[in-house]
């Protein structure tokens, strides 16, 4: 039993290497070949069964993201003055069968850490810009021909947004910017990075301003 077990895996290993003349094993073990082949035939089946479920799984996981991605802009749109719900985080490329590639918006909450500081930051009405939450893949079926990008054209591949709260553009095309993959956390156009920038060089200003001031007071004194 042990020594047609270990012939027959032996075969299995046989077959399977290219370099190996099928025709001379055919003819020296037709029997253990033909379950060799049908066990390819069998597990070839099951393969393809199993990326058969995996593109409907796809599907079905992209169309109740679409939807939920359409219900919370319409409840940002319908509630504007409130923090927007709308949180996608990472875009993943998932390719499959037929060279076919399907987005997914991983939609997440903020850690604490950055939700106490963005708290502190808007309590003090200070800082101008604040997370837009808007980063996915722009739907190619959608038609939306407003223009977009430094390059001003109409959105098309892969976007990202820019989560400056008053960017011009808005959505920028992955190659305009020298990205090659989305961004992990927050992402900044260059024009909203340099004003950002002079606001943060500004606001570190304004504490050693009152200093000064308060030094000169006290020596007129």
């Amino acid at each position: 039993m042990k020594s047609a077990q270990h012939n027959l895996a032996k075969i299995h290993k046989q077959w399977f290497i290219q370099e190996t003349d099928k025709k001379k094993i055919l003819k020296e073990q037709p029997e253990i070949i033909q379950r060799v082949k049908n066990d390819f035939n069998k597990l070839e089946d099951l393969a393809n069964e199993r990326v058969s479920l995996a593109e409907e799984a796809l599907k079905l996981v992209d169309r109740h993201l679409n939807k939920l991605k359409k219900d919370l802009e319409k409840h940002d749109r319908d509630h504007p003055d409130a923090m927007p719900l709308s949180q996608p985080t990472h875009s993943y490329t998932i390719p499959h069968e037929g060279s076919v590639v399907m987005d997914l918006d991983m939609y997440s909450d903020r850690g604490d850490e950055e939700e106490e500081e963005e708290e502190e930051e808007e309590s003090e009405d200070e800082i101008e810009y604040k997370v837009n939450q808007k980063r996915m893949r722009r739907d190619e079926t959608d038609n939306d021909e407003r223009p977009y990008c430094f390059c001003q054209q109409v959105s098309y591949g892969d976007m990202v947004a820019c989560d400056g709260q008053n960017c011009p553009y808005e959505w920028f095309h992955m190659e305009c910017v020298g990205l090659k993959e989305p961004p992990k956390g927050s992402w900044y156009c260059p024009d909203c990075s340099a004003r950002l920038m002079r606001h943060k060089r500004k606001q570190s200003a304004n504490p050693l301003l009152s200093k000064r001031m308060k030094k000169r007071k006290d020596s007129h004194v």
